[in-house]
């Protein structure tokens, strides 16, 4: 399995808030399957934020350094959340926000409040600067809630829609598992991941989600969410289509 999707990087973000713990998770995840994760702290789509930069890639550097030394079997890749507000697609332009792997796939998240015309809008933007928006956990933003079918909106415009283990196994709320069912059900999912940011509730611990894939998901379209499309994704070539 391969996870695009972690806070993983020690005391950069609400994630993992220490070395030690950020190797844990890296246990934990080598255990449950996890070959390869991208560590993705959020990243606020505004100019100010791109002094975190030197920063974050420290930290990556050093959780690998420290992830080979201890012998734990995963890779470590680049990338971050961007959460996106109204100036990140018109950033100066020698301002280019990190992106998944060495690729344009752009992990984008809003304010689980915003409209869904300021999303779209948004996610219009940021492909005219040639980006391609994966939009982390569509089924958690309450426009996508009130109306699934907003994901078939984004399907169609070629966004990545990747959605949440937590949304996927009713931890994070009904309304979350409804909408995440609604992708599922109608192939409008290009790949699951784990959004994880600690040891506690929500963990690198993948059994759950690999047992759901296995008993309720076909073998093939289970095997492209969790292994296929988000290696093409960090390779930056093109998803399996999927629907």
């Amino acid at each position: 399995m391969i996870d695009i999707h972690c806070h993983i990087l020690p005391a950069v973000d609400d994630g993992a808030d220490s070395l030690e713990t950020a190797l844990e998770m890296a246990r934990v995840a080598a255990a449950t399957g996890v070959t390869d994760i991208a560590a993705t702290p959020h990243f606020r789509g505004v100019a100010e934020s791109f002094e975190m930069l030197p920063e974050i890639e420290r930290a990556r550097k050093a959780l690998s350094d420290a992830v080979r030394a201890e012998g734990i079997g995963v890779k470590l890749h680049g990338g971050a959340e961007i959460l996106c507000v109204a100036e990140t697609p018109y950033l100066p332009k020698h301002l280019r926000l990190p992106t998944l792997g060495e690729g344009k796939y752009l992990l984008c998240e809003f304010y689980f409040d915003e409209s869904a015309y300021f999303m779209s809008d948004i996610l219009s933007a940021l492909r005219e600067e040639g980006y391609i928006p994966v939009v982390a956990h569509p089924e958690r933003y309450d426009a996508v809630q009130r109306d699934p079918r907003l994901l078939v909106s984004w399907f169609r415009e070629g966004y990545i829609l990747q959605a949440n283990k937590g949304s996927i196994l009713g931890t994070l709320g009904r309304g979350a598992e409804r909408a995440a069912d609604f992708m599922l059900d109608n192939g409008l999912c290009h790949l699951i991941a784990g959004d994880a940011h600690g040891l506690e509730s929500r963990t690198t611990d993948m059994r759950e989600l690999r047992r759901y894939v296995h008993d309720y998901i076909d073998g093939e379209y289970g095997r492209i969410l969790l292994r296929e499309n988000p290696r093409r994704i960090l390779e930056g070539k093109r998803p399996v289509p999927v629907g």
